[in-house]
């Protein structure tokens, strides 16, 4: 059982301080002038949690102090946080009733049983909060109150590493395909954007599989400066991309593949991961008025005009079903127009990327693991 009791606090004495310092530094502001600040949103027992960058030795003056307050006897909870300002620091909280919280690590533990894609459950590419949320709890400096303590026998930290770690290789899955397809359907710029996506992808999850907390994308480079020299050389060379991607696209991709695959471990070559992915229609329906060949979406408000060929690849898909909005087919059943035109209507968002399997951890050759 995760504890962050009384034993906790005495240990996360010098993390308080050091976060102490580093508001002076940054925004003359102290944690008893936060503290104040927010006393009007805690209940008798409840504990006050500092999470993210700030608390983590990582972030600028531009940061915002994250906090979580949960106790035994909170009542209310809020998924979006409360803003607050105090001087020139930007204070953002979070107030969640302890069973919440149980149920999202609850909700995490089930995911990582399970062998379906997990992919974007948690939060997406943009809004990471629950995946966020799991680090700040399980790796929060107690700034004041006793600390959390939960019920259920579950390695709580654990949980909320190995979430991040299958995420993140899921979608350094996706962004290496989606890289490799591009590839084929002459998009190098595409191509050369999306291998570095998947490095980025991968260096997340050997990151937090060595035990660091989860930050988010935007701290990953000082993250790997700071704690993982190693890792940092690993990206070195696609820190960058191609100044001539035309020419360029082709090793890049390979060689960002080949990394990926020796950092984690998974098979990444194209051939086997288009095994397992499909497409997905959202609502597209094909049409022809004269002599222009559209495809509808209600959805999107929007026609898009296909040429003589594309229109030849979308009907070839649909004799695999692709007519029917929802309908899956598998990018291995697709030919090299029918995987262009794809691509083209997956940059729009009028098609997918579905997988018929998750990488549970078991699965990785090289498995981050760290005692957290």
């Amino acid at each position: 059982m995760w504890v962050g009791a009384r034993d906790r606090v005495r240990a996360d004495a010098s993390d308080r301080r050091e976060l102490d310092r580093r508001l002076e530094r940054f925004h003359s502001v102290s944690l008893e002038r936060v503290l104040g600040e927010i006393a009007y949103l805690r209940d008798t027992g409840d504990t006050v949690l500092a999470g993210g960058s700030l608390a983590y030795g990582l972030g600028n003056g531009l940061s915002d102090l994250d906090l979580i307050i949960s106790g035994p006897s909170t009542t209310e909870s809020s998924r979006v946080p409360l803003e607050h300002f105090v001087g020139t620091l930007r204070v953002d909280v979070w107030k969640l009733a302890q069973d919440l919280i149980e149920g999202s690590f609850a909700r995490a533990e089930d995911a990582l049983a399970d062998d379906q894609a997990i992919h974007g459950s948690f939060g997406d590419i943009d809004h990471e909060d629950e995946l966020k949320l799991l680090h700040r709890i399980t790796w929060g400096v107690v700034i004041d109150g006793e600390g959390l303590e939960f019920g259920r026998q579950l390695d709580h930290r654990r949980v909320a590493a190995d979430l991040v770690v299958r995420e993140y290789v899921e979608r350094m899955r996706s962004t290496a395909l989606l890289a490799q397809v591009s590839l084929l359907a002459r998009r190098p710029i595409a191509a050369v954007a999306n291998a570095r996506l998947a490095i980025e992808s991968g260096l997340n999850a050997a990151v937090v599989g060595r035990g660091f907390p989860f930050s988010g994308d935007k701290w990953l480079r000082q993250r790997l400066l700071v704690d993982c020299p190693d890792l940092a050389s690993l990206y070195a060379p696609f820190a960058r991309l191609p100044s001539d991607p035309a020419s360029e696209a082709g090793s890049f991709v390979s060689q960002a593949v080949d990394v990926c695959e020796d950092l984690l471990g998974c098979d990444l070559d194209l051939e086997a991961v288009l095994t397992v992915a499909n497409w997905r229609n959202t609502d597209l329906r094909f049409t022809k008025i004269g002599p222009d060949r559209l495809l509808l979406s209600t959805g999107f408000g929007a026609l898009w005009e296909l040429q003589e060929h594309e229109a030849e690849a979308w009907q070839r898909l649909v004799a695999l079903g692709a007519e029917e909005p929802g309908a899956d087919w598998g990018l291995g059943s697709c030919d090299e127009a029918a995987l262009t035109l794809c691509l083209r209507l997956h940059e729009l968002g009028a098609l997918e990327l579905r997988w018929n399997t998750g990488v549970p951890l078991s699965a990785l050759r090289n498995r981050p693991r760290a005692e957290v």
